[in-house]
Formats: C-alpha cells, sequence, structure tokens
C-alpha cells in the first residue's frame, strides 16, 4: 500500500513538471511569434517608405499643356527649352523601377521630364489674322449715342419751296431717326421754343431748352409724338443746348458707345453763350463728343460761326438747303463720324495687297505649327534618352523599354494632332477674314 501511495505521488510530480514545461515552450513561442509579427510590420513600413508614388500622367492636349514642366526639367534647364545632355540625366540611378510596373514608369517619366508647351502653344492659339491697313478693324463696333438739338427760334418760321423750315427739319430728324442702326440710342432737345422774338420775351426764351425725347432706342410713335411738341418761336440759345445735350449723352454713355450730337440751326448764337467754348468742351471731355452742326439756310457770316463750332467740336459742318440736303447730310455726317464704317472704307480697297497678306499669315501659322510640332518631338526626344538610360544599365529589360517608348511616342503623336488641329483653324479663319474682305469691296 504504501509503495503504490508513493508511486502515485511520483507520478504526479512528473505530470506537474511536464505542464509546466509545457507552458514555457507554448510562451516562448507566443514571444517569438510576436517578435516576428514586429520584425514583419517594420518591414513593412520601410518597403512602404521607399515606395515612390507618381500622378497619372496627363492623357489629353489640353491637360499636358496646363500641367507645365516636369520636375527635373525645372531643375536642369529651368525655363529654356532644349535637348538634355548625358550629364543632365545622372539622376537616374534615383528611378525606383524596381518598385514599379510600366505605366507607373512613364508617369514617372513624364511627371520628371514633361516639357512646357506655352512657349508655342500660346502663339499660335492666340494667332489673329491682321491685315494691317487693308484689314476689317476688329475692334467691337461701337453703339451709336446720338443727341439731336433742334433750333426752334422765329427764324424756323421762314419757308422755302412752299415749306416751313421748321416742318423740313422736322420731317429729316424724324427719317434720320428711322434710319440709325439697331440698338442705336436717340435723344431729342427743343431749344428757342418758348416766348417770341422780341426782346420783352428774350429771357424767357433764352431759358427755353427742353429734352422731349428721352435717350433710348427710336420708337417711332413716341419720336414723331415729340416733334409734334413744338414750334419755332424765339431767341438761340446754342451754347446752352450743347452743353445740356452733353449731360443727355451721358446718361447711357459707356465704354461702348460713340457719342454723337447733330445740332440743326438755322443761325449763330443770339442768348450771350459760347457754343465753341461749350462744344471743345464736349470734345475734349471723357465722352469724346463729336459736335456736327447741321445749318439751314445760313448767311455766310453765320456758317463761319457754325462751321467754327464743329470744328472745335471735333465735327462736321454742312449747310443745307432742301429736304435732300438735309436726308444726305445727316446720312455722309454718320458715316464720316462712325470711325468703324470709315475705317472699313477706307482699309479694303486693293485685292492684290489683301492676297499678298493672306500669303503671308498662312506662313506665319505654318511656322507656328512646325515649332510646336518641333518642340513635341523634343519632348519625345528627352523622355527617350531618360529610358535609354535605363535600359544601358540594366534596370529595366527590352520589352519594358519598348513598351515605355510607345507610350512616350503616342503622347507625342497626340500632340502633333492637336497642333495640327490649331493650325488648320487659324488657315481657315484667315480664308473666313480675307472673304469678308472681298465681300466689304463688293
Amino acid at each position: 500500500m504504501k509503495k503504490l501511495l508513493m508511486t502515485t505521488i511520483g507520478c504526479m510530480a512528473l505530470l506537474l513538471v511536464g505542464c509546466n514545461d509545457k507552458e514555457e515552450i507554448q510562451d516562448a513561442n507566443k514571444d517569438k511569434q510576436e517578435q516576428e509579427s514586429v520584425e514583419v510590420d517594420r518591414n513593412e513600413v520601410e518597403e512602404e517608405k521607399d515606395l515612390v508614388e507618381f500622378s497619372q500622367a496627363p492623357s489629353d492636349a489640353a491637360a499636358i499643356i496646363e500641367a507645365g514642366a516636369g520636375v527635373k526639367m525645372k531643375e536642369i534647364l529651368g525655363s529654356s527649352t532644349e535637348k538634355l545632355k548625358p550629364e543632365d540625366l545622372v539622376f537616374m540611378e534615383e528611378f525606383p523601377v524596381e518598385k514599379l510596373t510600366m505605366d507607373e514608369m512613364y508617369n514617372g517619366i513624364v511627371e520628371w521630364f514633361a516639357m512646357d508647351y506655352t512657349t508655342v502653344h500660346d502663339p499660335l492659339v492666340n494667332f489673329e489674322p491682321d491685315y494691317g491697313e487693308y484689314g476689317i478693324d476688329k475692334r467691337e463696333k461701337k453703339q451709336l449715342n446720338i443727341a439731336v438739338l433742334i433750333d426752334a427760334s422765329g427764324s424756323m418760321k421762314a419757308i422755302i419751296g412752299g415749306e416751313q423750315m421748321m416742318a423740313l427739319a422736322k420731317d429729316a430728324v424724324k427719317r434720320f431717326g428711322a434710319g440709325l442702326p439697331e440698338e442705336s440710342i436717340i435723344s431729342l432737345r427743343v431749344y428757342g421754343h418758348e416766348g417770341t422774338g422780341s426782346s420783352a420775351d428774350k429771357a424767357m426764351s433764352c431759358s427755353s431748352n427742353e429734352l422731349i425725347y428721352q435717350p433710348d432706342f427710336y420708337n417711332e410713335a413716341e419720336f414723331t409724338n415729340a416733334l409734334t411738341k413744338f414750334e419755332a418761336a424765339g431767341w438761340t440759345p446754342l451754347a446752352a443746348a450743347i452743353k445740356a445735350g452733353g449731360e443727355d449723352l451721358r446718361v447711357k454713355a459707356s465704354e461702348k458707345t460713340q457719342n454723337m450730337i447733330f445740332v440743326v440751326s438755322d443761325g449763330v448764337e443770339t442768348c450771350g453763350g459760347d457754343p465753341v467754348a461749350e462744344a471743345k468742351m464736349l470734345a475734349e471731355s471723357d465722352l469724346g463728343v463729336e459736335v456736327n452742326v447741321i445749318g439751314f439756310n445760313v448767311d455766310s457770316e453765320g456758317q463761319k460761326k457754325l462751321k467754327k463750332v464743329a470744328d472745335e467740336g471735333n465735327g462736321k459742318y454742312a449747310n443745307v438747303k432742301s429736304t435732300i440736303d438735309f436726308q444726305n447730310t445727316f446720312q455722309s455726317m454718320l458715316e464720316e463720324a462712325n470711325a468703324v464704317v470709315r475705317e472699313m472704307s477706307q482699309k479694303v480697297n486693293h485685292g492684290m495687297q489683301i492676297d499678298n497678306r493672306t500669303i503671308k499669315l498662312n506662313d506665319e501659322v505654318l511656322k507656328l505649327a512646325s515649332s510646336f510640332y518641333d518642340f513635341a518631338a523634343l519632348e519625345n526626344s528627352n523622355m527617350r534618352a531618360a529610358v535609354s538610360v535605363l535600359r544601358k544599365s540594366d534596370r529595366i529589360d527590352n520589352e519594358t523599354q519598348f513598351e515605355l517608348v510607345d507610350k512616350l511616342d503616342e503622347r507625342r503623336e497626340m500632340m502633333n494632332d492637336y497642333g495640327e488641329s490649331l493650325k488648320k483653324e487659324k488657315l481657315e479663319l484667315i480664308k473666313q477674314t480675307r472673304q469678308q474682305l472681298y465681300e466689304s469691296m463688293d
């Protein structure tokens, strides 16, 4: 019995020792696994640190132009554009080919060696056909802003050819307003239309100066109605009317308006004002007003004075004696004052010169396009050189080199196609402009 008890105790002791050893082994294995896990994590972190991520290369011409020069090109060449030399490519040893796919390598080559196309792109895309003295003015055609001033002094009651001068003047002004280009602004002011020609009414008549058609587009009914609101009556406050006409123009004036005054008068200032000074002041003002004067059956001395008003007002003067004279004078003054019409008629006059200029403009476009193509070829050459360095150092194989070169050639082809589209667009613009010039001559 005692022997059995001792045997049992011995077994239990061995069992306890075995269990302790097993736990120690398990603990040791666990520590080893944890240590290995830490090592793996540390290695992954180190590998992640070594990874280089390049941006996706632009896939269309507009994006390529917007992207500008690559980081290495900026370091090597700055703002210049030339072919890279072998010593410029020593840093290709840093290019991490071992950790990149072929597409990622392409992205990296582009990110490093792209060139700034703006130097050849902008001159081509901004090209405009300039025909010099024979060309159509490219400035935006200005909106006409016109103030018509009608003299309603008593002398306008006189009869010419069986009709009253005032009636003839009203009819001419009405026709003038109706014939203005669309979107033109017109106002109508009458002066001297109150009182009489007597000394007793002079003060009242000289202060009569009224805007009867507000500055606006021509409305036949309203404009015609405004012309019925006055008749010939008193004195001639011409200076005050010119000054007020300038304020009428200012209501609608802008950088896009051509501001003009048309004075219809049968005589000179009789209210003590200085119309010459007022006209000059408006011509030299920020409005740049052109003061045109139409003298209606004025004597020689009166014509001299009214012509002085027009001269100082940077406008034209004409003396008329009939309805036909009125209409022709209004239209000719309008055309002469309208810079766009005048310059077009002066410039477009010789077909041979236009054709010669067309040839030169076409040559300019072809040279600009050629510079664009050459630039794309230079960029392609530089990028190919970088790939060649990788192959010569056995960092990539032949297949990878060929694939990279194919993608670089696709980039060049895309830029060539874009340059070709710009060239065709500009040549067509020249063709259309030339056609417009010939149509203008006709």
